[in-house]
């Protein structure tokens, strides 16, 4: 059987994969192409470091949890703690989820206007692509404040336990530290995250 042609309409005799090439993507004969092919690698990138940091800081704090529940029962006397970081774990899966759909959005717009800068999109298109957007742009900012106030305002506690034994257990287990502003990785995920959303509302 042949391979078709054309695939939901995109005639497949036109992908030149030399169309990646520095100078073939940032042609300047159509309109705000160039620049819409940089706003988009800048906020891709950006969304992208913010969603690796994020992540990493997610899975040290559920190894910390993990850590410090499991250590408790081997001391003597043993307690059932429970460690508290569900404000954080949230506001990073938030940041991750939408992290994704920024690239899912324009990481596709941008292989389209690569490789097909002569075709036009109905406006059902058009209208489609823009609502989700402004709605990622939007769940982007919501990611942001959430991680704001919780880094700056929250902190991971331990209950179940006397305060002697709990600093006990986060003397052995000091990183990452209950205190989400003191802990330099989700510093940083803030800070990439508000840059990120910045390049997303910019593109």
């Amino acid at each position: 059987m042949p391979f078709p042609r054309r695939i939901w309409g995109f005639d497949l005799t036109e992908m030149k994969w030399n169309a990646f090439k520095g100078k073939n993507m940032y042609d300047r004969r159509w309109h705000l192409r160039r620049e819409r092919l940089i706003a988009y690698q800048i906020a891709m990138n950006i969304c992208l470091a913010a969603e690796c940091t994020a992540t990493y800081s997610l899975s040290k704090y559920e190894d910390l949890q993990t850590h410090v529940q499991n250590y408790a029962f081997t001391l003597i006397p043993a307690y059932a703690v429970e460690l508290h970081n569900d404000d954080l774990i949230a506001a990073e899966v938030l940041t991750i989820v939408f992290c994704v759909f920024v690239a899912t959005l324009f990481g596709a717009d941008l292989f389209f206007l690569v490789l097909w800068p002569r075709r036009t999109y109905p406006n059902w298109y058009n209208h489609t692509r823009l609502a989700l957007a402004v709605g990622i742009t939007a769940g982007l900012l919501a990611a942001a404040l959430m991680s704001t106030i919780v880094i700056a305002d929250h902190s991971a506690f331990i209950t179940g336990a006397p305060v002697e034994m709990q600093q006990q257990y986060t003397d052995l287990f000091f990183r990452p530290p209950l205190k989400y502003n003191v802990y330099s990785v989700n510093i940083a995920y803030i800070c990439l995250l508000w840059i990120g959303w910045v390049c997303t509302l910019a593109s």
